[in-house]
């Protein structure tokens, strides 16, 4: 889980306290960022175990933390004040999740069978009827 507030943008509607629930987060102009900023370039946030890291995605363009200018990836921690582009925000909280909900597929499966074993049966059965159906399409026997 990442906590953040943006204090300062050209775009007013990502402005105020964001939390996301996953271990990577980006923020920027594209379109598969996780906040879009169409003025800003792309940003990535990312934990791992119990460091949060902030990397610039463009290479030659830099970013300030706590007022200093850095490039490439760089260790944050809660408090600091990070400005890119023409975003400002301050870096609220963070804590590693073993499982990330968008990435983390196999684990979430597992921890889903070992919360309710009855799952793998149906998920079994799910599986079997859709091998059943390809073959049907593609007239195998």
């Amino acid at each position: 889980m990442i906590c953040f507030e943006i204090t300062d943008s050209s775009t007013p509607y990502i402005l105020g306290s964001h939390t996301y629930k996953g271990n990577i987060l980006t923020i920027g102009h594209s379109n598969s960022c996780t906040l879009i900023d169409p003025k800003s370039e792309n940003l990535e946030m990312s934990l791992s175990k119990d460091k949060l890291y902030i990397e610039n995605l463009r290479a030659g363009y830099f970013y300030k933390v706590n007022g200093k200018k850095i490039s490439g990836k760089k260790v944050i921690a809660k408090g600091d004040v990070v400005n890119f582009s023409n975003i400002t925000f301050t870096v609220l909280e963070f804590s590693y999740n073993h499982i990330d909900p968008i990435t983390d597929i196999d684990n979430l499966y597992k921890k889903r069978i070992e919360e309710s074993p009855e799952l793998e049966e149906i998920l079994s059965l799910i599986e079997k009827e859709f091998i059943h159906l390809e073959k049907i399409k593609y007239d195998e026997k």
